[in-house]
């Protein structure tokens, strides 16, 4: 389905919000981390996931599944540290799938969806590719592999990839599934 992509998980986060790390709380008994890497490896290989994590958790994630990319990263850094750590651990050299542990897009006909579109979307010329739902953007997000060396000097500090990525050419694909704005926050 995703033949030639990688994903990459954002799950480093303090999860102020939620009250503690989000990687952590359970859907239906499972840690959410669990959750996203059970489905991941449904489509990809272990060597094309990498997933920020916090320090400290090393040892309990290689338990999830040692053949993964877990990259710690300090949980107060923005999440451009996380994209920009994970870019470096498994380098931005094909069109990676980018999403937040807190997302529940665990919707396989979501990610073919996407998938379908890349190789258009890369004739064209396009940096990236976001789902879109009744007009809101969501996620996964995809980059591609045009944007590595763009990507790589931004500074966390001061730049956002939302941003930075409003100001690049990226093709808006409206998708039939609600869950691309579901989130633990909501």
């Amino acid at each position: 389905m995703t033949t030639g992509a990688q994903a990459y998980l954002l799950a480093a986060g303090m999860g102020r919000r939620a009250g503690g790390p989000k990687a952590w709380r359970t859907f239906d008994g499972q840690p959410l981390l669990a959750r996203q890497i059970e489905f991941l490896r449904g489509i990809f290989p272990a060597e094309r996931i990498a997933v920020s994590i916090q320090p400290g958790w090393e040892e309990r994630c290689r338990l999830l599944d040692p053949g993964i990319c877990w990259t710690a990263v300090d949980p107060q850094a923005p999440a451009l540290a996380s994209v920009l750590a994970l870019a470096r651990t498994l380098p931005l050299d094909r069109w990676t799938f980018l999403y937040h542990v807190d997302m529940r897009v665990w919707e396989p006909e979501l990610w073919r969806f996407l998938a379908d579109r890349v190789v258009e979307a890369d004739k064209d010329g396009f940096e990236a590719l976001a789902p879109c739902f009744q007009g809101a953007k969501g996620h996964p997000i995809l980059l591609s592999p045009r944007i590595k060396d763009a990507l790589s000097v931004l500074d966390p500090a001061k730049d956002r990839l939302d941003h930075w990525l409003s100001s690049r050419r990226v093709s808006v694909v409206e998708v039939p599934f609600a869950c691309i704005r579901d989130n633990w926050n909501e």
